[in-house]
């Protein structure tokens, strides 16, 4: 009797072996390359460790030092506003430099309690040791927004009162909610169920989207490599990109993290983070607009006009559409990273 043949591809050697699955990549592999691809994902997670323990440093830094604040704008025209109006606006000019290091205390507090949260899941993860790029994708996706708000931290502004002889001023909150801006607490689900997974009603990490004139939405389904189109009141989506699963061919999406429709020409164009290149379908046909990119938000102006946030390089570029044979130009960042 002939034994069952029981091998089949691994995914890193190409070579036919007993192969063990990865759910987080949703590939195969033998033993040893298992072994090797487990390590690969310790060394990012011990990466984004690293991250978390500097963002958790520079929160502490500032918690500690809030005199740093002393040298924002906002405190630098309340300061000239109290020279010229000399003694009659110092202890109004004091209370202003109290309360605008409050709130801005207080949105230092808001972030903190955020990373402490994500903080808790890495050492759950660390105390597991079971995770996969889905989790990985996830806590670097946070990292990105919690260190956005932390180099963005004002919402605050200064308020004068022409009427008064010496115009006082004030702290106002930018968060100060404007009228008509409360939101009905009884929101419906318009894409995907309450499950994550890959059926054509799921949807498994969803990032950026994009909605048309027609009410449709483009959705990147990033952990299912795929951009999905859900019609309006839709009970299901249609994958009309990566449906060849997980890869780096013309036709394939490697976490895709944006995707944005030019009603121009009607095409589709996305930000395939994983193979580092902006990519445009067009009528079934498939293009690299842009390559060796960092990718990770995509816009596109009434000009038409393409702009592409690369996450790494903490830049912005612009291309102008059929001229992608160059470096675009800069038009946010571009001075490297900072606060």
């Amino acid at each position: 009797m002939a034994m069952i043949d029981n091998k089949t591809q691994c995914f890193n050697c190409k070579k036919k072996k007993i192969t063990y699955p990865c759910e987080g990549c949703s590939q195969r592999f033998c033993f040893m390359d298992l072994s090797e691809h487990k390590q690969i994902l310790n060394d990012e997670l011990n990466h984004i460790t690293n991250e978390y323990n500097e963002f958790k440093q520079r929160i502490n830094e500032q918690k500690q030092n809030p005199q740093h604040l002393q040298n924002h704008p906002l405190i630098e025209q309340i300061n000239q506003w109290e020279i010229k109006s000399i003694e009659k606006i110092q202890q109004n000019a004091q209370e202003c430099r109290e309360i605008f290091i409050k709130y801005s205390q207080t949105c230092i507090d808001d972030i903190e309690m955020k990373f402490h949260d994500l903080s808790e899941q890495i050492k759950q993860i660390h105390e597991e040791n079971e995770f996969n790029e889905m989790n990985l994708d996830y806590l670097r996706n946070h990292l990105i927004e919690i260190t956005e708000e932390l180099n963005n931290p004002s919402t605050i502004s200064i308020q004068q009162d022409p009427q008064s002889f010496i115009n006082e001023i004030s702290i106002i909150p930018l968060e100060k909610k404007p009228k008509f801006n409360k939101w009905k607490q009884n929101a419906i689900t318009v894409a995907g169920v309450n499950e994550k997974g890959e059926g054509f009603n799921q949807l498994m990490g969803p990032h950026g989207m994009f909605i048309d004139k027609n009410k449709n939405i483009f959705i990147a389904d990033c952990s299912n490599h795929r951009i999905v189109k859900w019609k309006h009141n839709a009970k299901e989506g249609q994958i009309i990109v990566g449906a060849n699963g997980q890869g780096n061919r013309i036709d394939q999406l490697n976490i895709p993290t944006d995707v944005i429709v030019d009603q121009q020409n009607h095409s589709i164009i996305i930000a395939d983070q994983g193979n580092r290149r902006v990519i445009q379908w067009l009528n079934q046909k498939q293009q690299i607009l842009i390559d060796n990119i960092d990718c990770s938000r995509l816009a596109m102006d009434k000009h038409g006009f393409l702009y592409v946030s690369d996450f790494k390089k903490n830049e912005v570029r612009r291309w102008k559409m059929e001229e992608f044979n160059n470096q675009g130009v800069v038009v946010a960042g571009g001075n490297g990273y900072g606060y």
